[in-house]
């Protein structure tokens, strides 16, 4: 069943913007014990050896310094827990799609075509596409010609060499370019992989993946 893991609610998200709050408070109570202290200082102070005033406004100054430092951190949290919030959400709907992902895996329906991107090497190259069945038996190869630099399409129609319809399951996509010393580089490719549920670890939102991979929201190209 599909789920979405430790992503906060709003519950959550109001209580991590109150410690940010009790932050800011706790610096202002240092930075009112500071002033109690001074004035202190200020009325019992010799007549004879007043404190120096520049002293007074530097540690003032220090003080005041510090205390922005502080909620200023206080403030980048609060905007973080925010953001991750939101981004967890956001990530929660696509629980049920198909996410365009580096991998070689490919699920074949029995009548769809399975679509997928390569990436193609500085300069450019004649590139072929071989598919594999669950076991690794070569059943169909694609040749794309000369490809352009940069990410590329690729589709494969369910058929095997003879251009009969393969069953419905899962297959393998794997792409090389055609080098002059006539060894194939093999190119990285992206395939389209269910998302099963979301999680939120450390301030990342990582994506369970139908192929039983966990990456992170971030490594997505593309939502289908």
């Amino acid at each position: 069943m599909s789920s979405v893991s430790n992503v906060k609610s709003s519950a959550d998200l109001f209580e991590s913007l109150n410690q940010a709050r009790d932050t800011k408070s706790k610096s202002q109570e240092t930075q009112d014990r500071f002033l109690k202290l001074l004035i202190t200082q200020l009325q019992n102070q010799d007549p004879m050896n007043p404190v120096d005033n520049a002293q007074s406004t530097s540690q003032m100054a220090q003080m005041s310094t510090v205390t922005g430092i502080e909620n200023l951190n206080a403030s980048i949290t609060s905007m973080m827990t925010t953001f991750n919030a939101g981004q967890s959400y956001q990530a929660a709907a696509l629980i049920g799609k198909q996410v365009l992902a580096e991998g070689d895996t490919m699920q074949f329906d029995g009548k769809t075509e399975v679509t997928g991107e390569l990436d193609v090497p500085d300069g450019g190259a004649r590139v072929t596409v071989t598919i594999y069945n669950a076991n690794n038996q070569k059943v169909d190869e694609i040749s794309l010609g000369d490809q352009k630099a940069g990410r590329q399409s690729v589709s494969w129609d369910g058929k095997d060499a003879s251009g009969n319809t393969l069953p419905a399951g899962k297959y393998y996509i794997s792409a090389t370019a055609d080098q002059p010393t006539g060894a194939g580089k093999v190119l990285p490719t992206y395939t389209y992989v269910g998302v099963k549920s979301v999680a939120l670890d450390n301030g990342t939102v990582n994506l369970s993946l139908s192929d039983g991979r966990v990456l992170p929201y971030s490594k997505i190209s593309s939502i289908m």
